[in-house]
C-alpha cells in the first residue's frame, strides 16, 4: 500500500515543478567584484601606506596579495605600476619591465599604459638593452601626440637619445635629444642641452650637412645651420660660416636663431675688411726648373712692391714655396698654404708640379693661376686658371692676321720632325683651313741637320714652275689664284711659288740657318711666319737680313714696345735686379698684379670670392697682352706680333 502511494507522489511532483516558470539563460550574469568592498580597500590603503613609506617589501606582499584576491578591481592597474615602482627601487629592473608590461597587455585602455611604457624605456636602459630602448619607443611615438603631454614625450626623446648615444649614433642621438628639448616644458633643458651639445660634438661637419640636407624640420635644420656656422666661425672658417648664417637667414627668416646669425654676420664683415688676405707663391725654386722658377719670382715680387708703392698701406701677405720642380712638392705647398689661409695661389710652372696642385687647390677651393702650357690644364675644376703664352694662341694670331690684313691665301709649312714641330704643324694647319685659307705643302726635315741646302731645294723645287711653262690643270684655273702667283713672280729668274708665306715652328739656331737658304735659292717675296722662339737677338744676327719686313713673330711679351707702362717695367726690373726682365718675369708680374688688384677690392673676403671676381677680368691691359678669362678660366690674349726691321724687331702695327 505504501509502495502505491509513492508512485503516485512522484508524477503529482512532476506535473508540480513542471509548472514553474523558467529563467531565462541568456540574462545571467555574475557581478563584478569591486573595491567598494570593505576587505579590499583596506588591504589596497595598507599597501599605499606601506608605499609611501618605502617599505617596500612589506607594500609589495600587499600589493601581491590584492592582485590575487580583487582581480576584476579596477584599481589593477594601478597596483601593478606600483609593484614595478618598487622592483625598481629594489633594483630588480627585469622584474619591474615585465610587470609594466603586464599591466600594458592585460589593461591597454588603463590610463596608467603611458607612464608603463615610460618606465619599460627606463628599466631597458637601466639593463643595458640600448637596442630595445629605441626599437620599444615605437610604441611610444606611434600614439598620437596629442593625447602625450610634451614633458612626457620629452623623456621619451631623451631616453632614445641616451640609448643612441651608447650606441655610438650620435647623428640620430641629436635629433632625439633635439626633439626632447622642444617639446619640454619643465625645468631642466639645461640638461637636455647639454646632451645636445654632446651630440653634436661628435659629428663631422660633413655628418652636419647631411641632416642639414635630408630634415625636413625647418626648426631642428636651422638649428643645425646655427650651430655649423658658429663652428665655422670659430674655428676661423669665415667663408663656411658666412654662407650657412646666410642660407639660414634666407631660407627660415622666422627662426630663433636669425638674429644670432646676423650678428656672427657683421662681426665677419667687420674682421675681413681688416683681414691681411695671404697670397700663395709656389714655384721651382730649386731642381730642373729652377731656372724659370727664380725668373718668376723676381716678376712676382716687383708686382708687389709696384703694387704697394701705387695703393700705399696694403693688407697684403706673400707666402713663397718652393716646390722643388717635383709633384709631390706642389702638393704639399698648397696644403700648407690651405693652413696659412692662402685666399689664391701664383703658379706653379711645370707640367706635372700644375696637374697635382690644380687637384689639390680645387679640393680645397683656393683659386689658383698657374703658368703652364698644360692641355686642358683648366679642366681640373672651376677653381683652377691659367695665364701663360700657349701654342693655340700663337697659331690664331698669326694666322688671322696674315689672312685678314695681309690677304694671304695659300701656305706651306717646313717643320722639324720632333714634337714641337709636329704639334705647330698641326694646330697651323687646322687654323689655315677654318679661315679660308689653304696649305699647298707640308715639309718636314731631320732636326739634328745642320746643313738645310737639300732641304730648301727639294721644298721649293716641288712648289716651283717657270713663267716660260704652260700653266695648265684646275690647280690654276682659279683667276684670283693666277693672279697671286703672278705676284710671286721672281724678277730675276722668272720663278713662280705657289705659296705665299712659310711657317716654320723651330729654334733661332736651326731657323736661322734655313731662311737665308731661301735667298740663295732666288726665293725673296714670301713672308715668314714663326713662333715666338724667333722673337731672340740670336735670331737676327744669324738671318736678320733675310727677314726685313716679312717676318710675323708671335709673342706674348715685348719689351721694345714703346710704352710708359713697359717702359717703367723694364727700368724698374733693371734698377731692382740689373738685368733684362723677359716673358717669364712679365708673365708672372701680370698674374700677381691682376690678384693683388681683386684681392683689393671692397668685400672680398675669401677664396671663393676671389674666384668670382677672377672670372670677371676681360681686357686687363698688362704687360703679356689684352687678357680676358674665358669660360674655362682659360685667359685669351692679344698677342704682340713683330717683325725685323734693321737690326731690331719693331711691333707691327695691326691696324
Amino acid at each position: 500500500m505504501k509502495k502505491c502511494i509513492k508512485l503516485l507522489i512522484i508524477p503529482v511532483l512532476f506535473a508540480l515543478l513542471a509548472c514553474i516558470p523558467k529563467a531565462p539563460v541568456a540574462d545571467f550574469k555574475v557581478p563584478d567584484v569591486k573595491v567598494d568592498d570593505t576587505r579590499g580597500k583596506a588591504l589596497f590603503s595598507k599597501a599605499e601606506n606601506l608605499f609611501s613609506t618605502q617599505k617596500y617589501n612589506r607594500a609589495l606582499e600587499a600589493y601581491n596579495e590584492y592582485i590575487v584576491k580583487f582581480p576584476e578591481s579596477d584599481n589593477i592597474p594601478s597596483a601593478l605600476l606600483r609593484v614595478g615602482n618598487i622592483y625598481d627601487n629594489l633594483g630588480d629592473n627585469n622584474k619591474a619591465r615585465i610587470t609594466y608590461l603586464r599591466l600594458i597587455n592585460n589593461h591597454p585602455e588603463s590610463i596608467y599604459v603611458s607612464d608603463a611604457k615610460l618606465k619599460v624605456l627606463e628599466d631597458y636602459f637601466k639593463q643595458g638593452l640600448f637596442e630595445d630602448v629605441i626599437n620599444y619607443s615605437s610604441n611610444i611615438f606611434s600614439e598620437n601626440p596629442d593625447n602625450l603631454s610634451g614633458n612626457y614625450l620629452s623623456k621619451a626623446y631623451t631616453l632614445v637619445g641616451d640609448a643612441q648615444i651608447a650606441l655610438s649614433q650620435p647623428s640620430d642621438a641629436l635629433v632625439s635629444f633635439f626633439n626632447a628639448g622642444s617639446r619640454n616644458t619643465e625645468n631642466g633643458n639645461e640638461i637636455i642641452d647639454t646632451k645636445l651639445n654632446n651630440a653634436f660634438s661628435q659629428l663631422e661637419d660633413n655628418d652636419i650637412n647631411f641632416l642639414i640636407e635630408s630634415t625636413k624640420d625647418n626648426n631642428l635644420k636651422g638649428y643645425l645651420l646655427y650651430r655649423i656656422g658658429v663652428r665655422y666661425y670659430e674655428t676661423q672658417k669665415y667663408k663656411e660660416a658666412e654662407t650657412v648664417f646666410k642660407d639660414l637667414i634666407k631660407q627660415i627668416p622666422g627662426h630663433e636663431n636669425v638674429k644670432e646669425a646676423k650678428i656672427y654676420l657683421q662681426k665677419i664683415y667687420k674682421n675681413s675688411e681688416d683681414k691681411v688676405h695671404t697670397i700663395g707663391c709656389l714655384l721651382p725654386l730649386t731642381g730642373a726648373f729652377s731656372v724659370f722658377g727664380n725668373k718668376a719670382l723676381k716678376g712676382v715680387k716687383l708686382a708687389l712692391s709696384r703694387f704697394s708703392d701705387e695703393r700705399g698701406e696694403i693688407l697684403l701677405n706673400l707666402v713663397v714655396r718652393d716646390t722643388g720642380s717635383d709633384p709631390a712638392g706642389a702638393a704639399r705647398a698648397v696644403e700648407e698654404l690651405v693652413k696659412e689661409d692662402a685666399c689664391a695661389i701664383i703658379g706653379p710652372m711645370g707640367t706635372d708640379e700644375s696637374a697635382v696642385a690644380a687637384k689639390e687647390a680645387q679640393k680645397a677651393g683656393i683659386p689658383i693661376i698657374l703658368m703652364t702650357q698644360k692641355k686642358g690644364i683648366t679642366d681640373s675644376g672651376n677653381f683652377v686658371f691659367r695665364n701663360f703664352l700657349v701654342p693655340e694662341m700663337q697659331v690664331k694670331s698669326i694666322v688671322k692676321y696674315a689672312i685678314e690684313k695681309k690677304g694671304i691665301k695659300r701656305f706651306a709649312i717646313l717643320y722639324p720632325r720632333e714634337n714641337y714641330g709636329t704639334k705647330f704643324t698641326g694646330m697651323f694647319y687646322a687654323e689655315v683651313m677654318a679661315n679660308g685659307g689653304t696649305v699647298v705643302n707640308t715639309e718636314s726635315y731631320d732636326p739634328s741637320l745642320t746643313d738645310y741646302t737639300d732641304v730648301i731645294k727639294k721644298f721649293i723645287g716641288v712648289r716651283t714652275h717657270y713663267a716660260d711653262k704652260e700653266l695648265s690643270g684646275p690647280a690654276y684655273a682659279d683667276e684670283e689664284q693666277s693672279n697671286h702667283i703672278d705676284n710671286n713672280l721672281n724678277e730675276k729668274n722668272g720663278v713662280l711659288l705657289d705659296f705665299e708665306a712659310v711657317f716654320i715652328p723651330d729654334s733661332p739656331a736651326k731657323a736661322g740657318l734655313i731662311i737665308p737658304q731661301f735667298k740663295y735659292n732666288d726665293v725673296k717675296n714670301i713672308y715668314l711666319l714663326g713662333t715666338n722662339l724667333w722673337h731672340s737677338k740670336k735670331m737676327i744676327k744669324m738671318a736678320g737680313d733675310f727677314m726685313q719686313d716679312k717676318a710675323i713673330i708671335p709673342d706674348g711679351y715685348f719689351g721694345e714696345k714703346d710704352s710708359d707702362k713697359m717702359r717703367n717695367f723694364v727700368n724698374s726690373f733693371l734698377t731692382y735686379y740689373g738685368e733684362e726682365p723677359g716673358f717669364i718675369e712679365a708673365i708672372a708680374y701680370d698674374t700677381a698684379m691682376m690678384l693683388f688688384q681683386t684681392v683689393s677690392k671692397p668685400g672680398i673676403r675669401f677664396p671663393e670670392s676671389v674666384r668670382n671676381e677672377l672670372v670677371k677680368i676681360k681686357n686687363f691691359d698688362g704687360l703679356t697682352g689684352s687678357t680676358s678669362f674665358d669660360g674655362k678660366q682659360d685667359a685669351q690674349k692679344e698677342l704682340y706680333l713683330i717683325t725685323v726691321k734693321g737690326d731690331s724687331f719693331v711691333e707691327i702695327d695691326k691696324d
